[in-house]
């Protein structure tokens, strides 16, 4: 499934993705550096390496930003972080399964830049 538009609201960190089936989704840049689904990254993880844990603590206490989206096809996005981290590409159905869906977005500002897909 590929959403309809994607808003990254860079001051708030916030990504929030509307989906084909009226559902809207948001997700912290923090959480996504976290994530990061790059090689190197998910290597970490798995071996669960101390530095690995030190670079999602770092990314989450630093306020990392996603500073630019890039289609990546009708498999996903890369997503480039203000700590410089380029390397991850986040597949639709990876970012679905992440949740962030049910958030009451009446009183929070979307501001940021609406990308339709």
């Amino acid at each position: 499934m590929q959403p309809l538009q994607i808003n990254n609201d860079k001051a708030a960190g916030w990504l929030t993705i509307e989906w084909a089936d009226g559902r809207s989704q948001r997700l912290r840049h923090a959480g996504l550096r976290a994530l990061c689904k790059c090689t190197l990254c998910q290597s970490q993880r798995l071996r669960g390496a101390a530095d690995a844990a030190a670079s999602c603590a770092s990314a989450q206490q630093d306020g990392v930003r996603v500073v630019e989206l890039h289609l990546v096809g009708a498999y996903g996005l890369q997503l480039v972080f203000s700590d410089g981290h380029e390397k991850g590409i986040y597949p639709w159905v990876y970012l679905r399964l992440q949740g962030g869906f049910g958030v009451d977005e009446t009183s929070q500002s979307l501001a940021g830049t609406a990308t339709p897909v």
